[in-house]
């Protein structure tokens, strides 16, 4: 066609006007059907590329949002507010959209890869071999590379690829276990389907503790003993939180201010998950064992009174809030050594709080608590804290504890009085010996006056 249309030009150009059948243009049919599919292919590859730029420039937009730091409210209402965005990333699997954006360029890519060496072939054999060449071992490449991250999951190539047919070979394998995870989700948020009943104060959803969206609505609850409002969602974050970051952290400074903040926290879900192992050997390692008896460790006191603290405050809420059996304390139990042999004359609060750790770890003799003085706040956390303890064992038809009753009769027996606190404290513990019925909720209250 293009022939035959030059020669109508040239000779009109020529003075020779064409006439009958010459003069008569050829009927055109349309482009050729290669350039057709490859210019396809082209641009498809250019829409991939657009799009993969747009939802990028949006994942800019999610992170400048993530990264923002309110700071108004309090120290505690802006840790919520953190870790309330961090659960709904790792909820909605924000890295899994973001991993997409990978997948579309090297989409991109092969498409262009395609297109290039289609319409270089009809042109040019050899130069197309050449391309074609290169985009086969990189193909192959990168099918090896998929292979391999897909049958080994310790494979340092991993790949959104290599993750998703895991998924579909092993479907019933690891944390990403969809069915399972939305089908718990179902029956706990639409129970009148036939499912099972919706979500508790302080549930996580997922059976790997991940928490699903719309979980914290329904998160305050009133007290009707104490007429105390709990917010149950605040307190699930407060606990992901710290262990969360007691687990990532190697920091000193970190470490310290967890001990001192898990004591204030009302642990009620992932109560599970909390690492006593670990916060029993960093209570371990502020001792000197040259001895043959523990000794704190002077310039460690602060570390092992935190370490202390923290330990008993979990252990005593995991043994009644969590209704766990004894499994989870046996290794603890099995190298724990007693810490309560040495008296620190002038320092009661570290001294009391190694003592009950030796009574629920080896069911030593009694604590002893005479000639003992604590500092208010410490005084009011162990009358807490021991409430939790004689509310388990009492619980479980056994007397109560000899440190217990000891705490109570001294405390009653102090000038000054103890704070009102502790004296209430004191006098529910003495209705649970009578036989008043209190429920799990009623312990969580700090001030029960």
């Amino acid at each position: 066609m293009d022939h035959d249309l030059l020669k109508i030009v040239a000779s009109v150009l020529l003075g020779n006007v064409p006439t009958g059948a010459d003069a008569a243009f050829p009927k055109w049919d349309g482009p050729d059907p290669t350039v057709v599919h490859v210019q396809a292919i082209l641009y498809s590859s250019l829409a991939t590329s657009l799009l993969s730029a747009f939802i990028a420039m949006l994942g800019k937009q999610w992170l400048n949002r993530y990264t923002w730091v309110d700071m108004r409210g309090s120290v505690i209402d802006r840790s919520r507010n953190r870790q309330r965005k961090m659960n709904g990333m790792v909820t909605w699997r924000f890295h899994l959209v973001m991993e997409c954006l990978s997948i579309m360029r090297q989409a991109a890519l092969l498409l262009f890869s395609y297109a290039l060496s289609h319409h270089l072939f009809f042109i040019n054999k050899a130069v197309a071999t050449v391309v074609m060449g290169f985009a086969a071992f990189g193909l192959l490449l990168y099918a090896l590379i998929v292979l391999a991250a897909t049958l080994s999951y310790d494979c340092p190539f991993q790949t959104p690829l290599s993750r998703i047919l895991r998924f579909l070979i092993y479907p019933d394998s690891g944390p990403d276990n969809y069915p399972r995870r939305l089908r718990t989700w179902f029956w706990r948020n639409f129970p009148q389907m036939g499912g099972q009943q919706g979500p508790k104060p302080g549930d996580t959803g997922g059976d790997d503790g991940s928490v699903f969206p719309g979980h914290f609505e329904v998160s305050i609850a009133t007290d009707p003993l104490f007429n105390r409002r709990h917010d149950w969602g605040g307190h699930v974050l407060d606990s992901i939180c710290i262990v969360w970051l007691f687990e990532m952290s190697m920091d000193t400074d970190v470490i310290m201010r967890i001990l001192r903040f898990i004591p204030e926290v009302v642990w009620h879900a992932d109560i599970r998950t909390t690492p006593l192992e670990r916060l029993y050997d960093t209570l371990f390692e502020c001792f000197d064992h040259s001895s043959g008896h523990p000794v704190v460790i002077p310039k460690l006191r602060n570390k092992a009174y935190l370490g202390a603290k923290a330990l008993l405050h979990l252990t005593i809420q995991r043994k009644c809030i969590g209704n766990e059996n004894g499994d989870a304390f046996v290794p603890i139990s099995n190298k724990h050594k007693r810490m309560y042999s040495k008296h620190y004359d002038g320092d009661s609060d570290l001294t009391s709080t190694l003592g009950i750790i030796d009574c629920v770890f080896n069911k030593s003799e009694p604590m002893c608590w005479k000639g003992l003085s604590f500092t208010p706040t410490h005084h009011a956390w162990m009358g807490h804290v021991l409430l939790y303890r004689a509310w388990d064992v009492l619980g479980q038809d056994k007397p109560l504890p000899d440190d217990v009753r000891e705490f109570i009769l001294h405390s009653f027996q102090l000038e000054p009085p103890p704070p009102a606190t502790v004296v209430a404290d004191c006098l529910i513990v003495i209705g649970l010996v009578l036989g008043i019925s209190l429920q799990e909720d009623h312990l969580s209250v700090v001030d029960k006056r």
